[in-house]
């Protein structure tokens, strides 16, 4: 089996933001959820914890298989490109937010170090260890790069490989030993069975009902299983996890093309606003809603903790392009090992020319339109997509 190369992109890439943009929620649901329970008796979450355990079995599979999905149309690529694109890219956010949150945490009374030395120790120590939500960051540049030297691995060995690494963690005490097998296995899977989620997405929009029904059906199995705590046994997680990708890919091939659903869609091109940047706000807005008149209702704070915490992510990324810290999320020249190539203006006979994604580590030096241009943006975004949030047509 050999990882397919997508041949429609125009009709079968959009859901992919929107399902982003679902994960996106969870991961930022999840982490409000737990903030809330550290002030509080663990349960008292209001809504949010209920949907926070419903969806842990998918969120972070879900996730990593996203930015596996279109691997297959960069694996191949010279080395020192690939290394630019899919290390680089990806250590340099996870040094830069390192020294951004955890200085900042410990300016707000969170666990602060005793004296200077602790604190570059402890700086230090968490570029290896990484701090909250930043070892994501730096995990997908791991799975890039075992990917890419086991690509001559066939599928029929690696895949059951992947497997068992799951089912059967490692505890070498490295910590990129032992967090590899976790999730590399629906990584992999993006990879390899990328055809066959785009063909998934295809068919639920051909068999709306059915898919519905089936989706309802899943929602069941789902919530029964985490009732039960069936998926704490580690064999059910994993299926559970495929389950509900294959629910995921569904259900944002079915809001796709509904424009109530946008914000889902906006919040996936800009995930790396709302994952580097929601855990500041986080860490001061949920004890302070907690504090207040509001803490007596667990659903009101979880509401409003939700729609503030995102807002200001995606508020501060769009200031921080308005007065000169761009390079807070997008890549500055001197941390490329390959530098893109000038953009062209051209205009090809009777069709205006696409402006070439400016934002892709992989930004291509000839004008390209409509779907092609689609498919390569896509291409290089994976999870972590554009700066300014904007897709071409």
């Amino acid at each position: 089996m050999q990882p397919a190369r997508l041949s429609d992109p125009r009709s079968r890439y959009a859901w992919v933001d929107f399902a982003k943009g679902f994960c996106i929620v969870a991961v930022v649901a999840m982490w409000v959820a737990a903030e809330m329970q550290g002030h509080v008796a663990k349960g008292q979450a209001g809504w949010l914890g209920y949907f926070v355990v419903f969806a842990k079995p998918f969120r972070m599979p879900d996730f990593f298989l996203i930015s596996g999905l279109f691997l297959s149309q960069v694996i191949d690529r010279p080395w020192r490109h690939y290394l630019d694109t899919k290390v680089v890219h990806y250590l340099y956010f996870f040094v830069l937010w390192t020294l951004i949150v955890l200085p900042v945490t410990w300016m707000l009374g969170l666990q602060p170090p005793a004296s200077l030395t602790e604190g570059v120790q402890a700086l230090l120590y968490h570029l290896y260890d990484p701090f909250g939500m930043l070892w994501f960051v730096m995990m997908l540049s791991v799975y890039f790069v075992a990917t890419r030297l086991l690509r001559g691995v066939p599928v029929w060995i690696l895949l059951p490989a992947a497997v068992l690494l799951h089912l059967f963690p490692l505890t070498t005490g490295i910590y990129h030993i032992d967090r590899f097998g976790m999730f590399f296995v629906f990584f992999y899977a993006g990879h390899v069975f990328a055809s066959r989620l785009f063909a998934l997405a295809d068919w639920t929009l051909a068999h709306r009902r059915t898919a519905i029904a089936a989706l309802l059906v899943w929602a069941v199995v789902n919530g029964a299983l985490v009732k039960l705590a069936l998926t704490e046994h580690v064999a059910v997680n994993l299926l559970a996890g495929f389950m509900g990708i294959s629910a995921l890919v569904s259900i944002a091939a079915l809001v796709s093309s509904h424009r109530w659903a946008g914000w889902l869609n906006t919040l996936g091109k800009n995930s790396i606003a709302v994952y580097l940047g929601f855990y500041i706000p986080m860490v001061i807005i949920v004890p302070a809603l907690q504090a207040s008149p509001l803490g007596r209702s667990p659903g009101l704070v979880a509401t409003v903790s939700m729609v503030s915490i995102i807002g200001i992510a995606v508020g501060a990324f769009h200031l921080a392009n308005r007065i000169g810290l761009k390079f807070l999320y997008d890549r500055p020249s001197w941390c490329r090992l390959v530098q893109p190539a000038p953009r062209k203006d051209a205009v090809r006979a009777g069709v205006p020319a696409c402006r070439v994604c400016p934002w892709c580590p992989d930004a291509q030096s000839e004008p390209m339109h409509g779907a092609r241009c689609a498919a390569v943006c896509q291409s290089h975004l994976a999870v972590i997509p554009s700066p300014n949030g904007q897709h071409p047509p």
